[in-house]
């Protein structure tokens, strides 16, 4: 389905082009031009752009840390996960396992379940 969108959007875009020679000469010109216009504007704008690298310089240094932040605290949290799911002795917890954890009969106890379905 990806493959025949493109196609479509290909072919509309193909359909769209002048077929007249003046004017596919005059939408070569303004295409040149503003990429001429892009590629030129920091020789244009030299103080936006030297504000533009520092900001960008700032941002990478930010996200570097967020980055290595986020990892470190995966990787702690996945250390205590494991050191929470050791198994102890019951010497090392101070009690004796029972079968049922600490859950008592009356705990096991189902509480009312609503009416009993017709079989």
């Amino acid at each position: 389905m990806g493959l025949f969108r493109i196609a479509t959007v290909v072919a509309v875009g193909v359909a769209l082009l002048p077929s007249d020679h003046t004017q596919q000469q005059q939408l070569y010109d303004r295409a040149s031009g503003a990429a001429k216009w892009t590629m030129t504007f920091c020789e244009r704008n030299e103080a936006a752009c030297t504000q533009a690298v520092s900001v960008w310089e700032q941002f990478k240094k930010k996200a570097e840390f967020g980055a290595k932040l986020a990892y470190d605290m995966a990787r702690d949290n996945e250390q205590a996960t494991v050191a929470e799911n050791t198994p102890r002795s019951p010497v090392q917890t101070g009690s004796i396992k029972r079968p049922n954890g600490t859950l008592t009969d009356a705990d096991l106890k189902p509480e009312w379940r609503g009416k009993r379905a017709p079989r």
